[in-house]
């Protein structure tokens, strides 16, 4: 899913006048932000401002909550992701996504991870590279490699978090979504996974909505405060933490907000 020839100015994800509403309510309101090839974009904001749904209409999954209507445009290089011929399954292979909970299916450790690629009907010696390769970018091989026919369910919760991160991953996307991905996870769960994105955004292109403040100062490259549905200010991590522009943008890192 691409347009051959098409610049993108380094973006391999870019919203233009995002609006998203439900019913009357309008819950984004005209967001215009890059996302820049291999970095890492943090999300942040109080809880209520529209950073979920503007992660979930980065690949579409907002269509799947009933009643939501995207106006504006989502690019993934330079291609509208909402033109009516483009495929919104192909949409979510190349942009990925990593819930809050972690979501990991009723089978074993290698089965989770191959899902996607037998969907894709892939031979057997390519998903067995693929889910390998998979669960070492996730951080997760060297603890299940000796026994990846366990159920899934069985795995901790922050292995469970770096199941759901491989299995992602398992069918290459070039963009990977992350909902608040450490939310219910003890801190030493936390740091691993942290690790993991941080090795992850050398290769692709990450954004992570998070509440922790700290997170977002430790692993992104680049932070984007949303308030109320509209975005605030975005800039590198680092500028933004020390010298935001914007009043509200000061407020809510300094914990003066509201």
């Amino acid at each position: 899913m691409s347009v051959p020839g098409e610049k993108t100015n380094g973006s391999v994800l870019a919203t233009q006048d995002l609006s998203v509403w439900a019913g009357d309510k309008q819950i984004l309101k005209s967001v215009t932000l890059e996302a820049p090839d291999r970095t890492l974009l943090a999300v942040i904001g109080p809880s209520g401002c529209g950073k979920t749904t503007f992660l979930r209409s980065l690949n579409r999954m907002v269509e799947l909550s009933h009643g939501l209507r995207v106006d504006g445009t989502v690019r993934y290089l330079g291609q509208d992701i909402y033109d009516a011929r483009v495929d919104p399954v192909l949409v979510r292979r190349r942009i990925g996504m990593v819930f809050q909970r972690p979501t990991v299916f009723p089978m074993s450790i290698y089965e989770n991870v191959a899902f996607g690629l037998r969907l894709d009907r892939k031979p057997e010696d390519e998903v067995e590279k693929s889910v390998v390769g998979a669960l070492q970018r996730a951080g997760l091989w060297d603890e299940v490699k000796d026994d990846l026919d366990r159920p899934a369910l069985s795995l901790s919760g922050g292995q469970q978090q770096r199941l759901c991160i491989a299995r992602a991953l398992a069918v290459s996307p070039r963009v990977l979504l992350l909902d608040e991905p450490t939310s219910s996870l003890d801190p030493a769960a936390t740091q691993k996974i942290e690790g993991t994105l941080q090795e992850l955004r050398e290769e692709m292109t990450i954004v992570l909505v998070t509440h922790n403040v700290a997170q977002a100062g430790r692993v992104s490259d680049r932070t984007a405060y949303f308030y109320q549905g509209r975005l605030v200010e975005v800039g590198p991590t680092a500028d933004l933490f020390e010298n935001p522009k914007d009043p509200l943008t000061e407020e809510y890192l300094t914990g003066r907000f509201g």
